[in-house]
């Protein structure tokens, strides 16, 4: 992060945590809850997903030369692997023969055997057996590789575009936000799963909603996150929005502390430890300072407007916690525990925007984060049903 910008942001902080008043949105939002289950709404919105770079996987999780993954994207099996140069790809995990998918779950393989027909593609995709080929007349099988993906690997991700041949720049993406992510350090960091791939009985714009206010964390997550240090003023923060995309900033000391610091010279002040930052890159992906690393989670819509996936994860910079920490294993298992927690609720809601007999839903001034959300995909998806309540 450019100095300039921290010191903007710090100032910011300092004001908040001085005044205990987070920054507010200039009125309330009502947005309405058949945005939730139209059909046209979600087409939309899957459009975003499949025509923007999603960092579908760490950079460490494909550690070493012929590693792979597979997981699934917006309904697509993707197949993430490593060739033996060292490059990261994205592939349809489906055969060029009759459509099966030629790999399950991660590992290290320099082959993939489709299980159906046993064609053989290389962690390169390309095609290299297959059995009683010459009985095909010395067809050439060159261009029947696995269908690859756009990907490119950039700041800790492999990132990809679920559309053949569409257009890929991760840098061009995050815009502004670009050294800021950079600047995190991903790529050095560990990845630690929580949980491979929840399926959530709620539209994800429900998910996305719950991912940028702390509002709810002293209700929901009373043993896990409400036991983080920027949980006791659960709504002291400023929201930006850097193009499409979100940075939710969180002071981490408190009133006494703000205002020693009015008092300190700015060149004294510190705020790669004084600014607690959570970035909702769009259309879905969630990084987050959390004690000495970072929260790495990934939201999409499913098959239907009420279903959405959320994978979920915990980078660490280090293999042993600072002392008095929870380690990386047991900073990914509480992790899994609050997402469970969430999900209850998350479905909960699902059932009530799609059920409920109200108009809408009403967004508050202390949820700047959750306005700004619905705002930017508004103008992304072209949605025009937002109410600006008592104006």
């Amino acid at each position: 992060m450019r100095n300039d910008v921290a010191m903007d942001l710090m100032r910011r902080a300092v004001a908040i945590a001085e005044s205990q008043v987070p920054e507010l949105a200039d009125g309330l939002l009502g947005v309405p809850i058949e945005y939730f289950s139209d059909p046209g709404t979600a087409a939309r919105e899957r459009e975003l997903f499949e025509t923007s770079p999603l960092a579908l996987i760490a950079s460490t999780e494909l550690a070493g030369p012929h590693d792979y993954l597979v997981r699934n994207a917006v309904g697509r099996s993707v197949l993430l692997t490593r060739d033996g140069d060292g490059v990261a790809h994205a592939f349809l995990n489906y055969c060029r023969h009759r459509g099966a998918e030629v790999a399950q779950g991660c590992g290290s393989a320099s082959r993939f055997t489709c299980p159906y027909h046993a064609w053989v593609y290389d962690s390169a995709g390309r095609v290299v057996g297959m059995p009683m080929r010459d009985r095909q007349g010395g067809f050439d099988f060159s261009s029947f590789g696995l269908v690859e993906l756009p990907s490119e690997e950039r700041h800790g991700f492999v990132w990809a575009v679920l559309r053949p041949g569409h257009p890929i720049d991760v840098a061009a993406h995050l815009g502004e936000l670009d050294d800021e992510i950079r600047d995190l350090g991903c790529d050095k960091m560990q990845y630690y799963p929580s949980i491979a791939e929840a399926p959530l009985a709620a539209n994800w714009k429900s998910v996305a909603e719950g991912l940028l206010e702390g509002l709810h964390v002293p209700y929901v997550h009373a043993d896990t996150f409400n036991l983080n240090p920027q949980a006791v003023n659960v709504d002291i923060a400023f929201y930006d929005a850097v193009g499409p995309h979100i940075r939710w900033g969180l002071p981490m000391f408190g009133q006494d502390e703000a205002r020693r610091l009015r008092g300190t010279p700015e060149s004294e002040w510190s705020p790669e430890e004084g600014i607690g930052c959570i970035w909702l890159i769009s259309p879905g992906l969630l990084l987050a300072n959390e004690l000495y690393g970072l929260i790495y989670a990934d939201l999409t819509p499913g098959s239907g407007v009420q279903e959405s996936y959320f994978r979920y994860g915990w980078l660490s910079p280090v293999a042993e916690a600072p002392a008095g920490m929870p380690s990386p294993e047991d900073m990914a298992a509480r992790a899994a525990r609050a997402v469970g927690q969430d999900q209850a609720v998350w479905e909960g809601c699902g059932r009530g925007l799609s059920r409920g007999g109200h108009p809408y839903e009403l967004i508050g001034r202390n949820e700047l984060g959750v306005q700004l959300f619905h705002r930017l995909l508004a103008e992304q998806t072209g949605y025009t049903g937002l109410i600006e309540v008592g104006a």
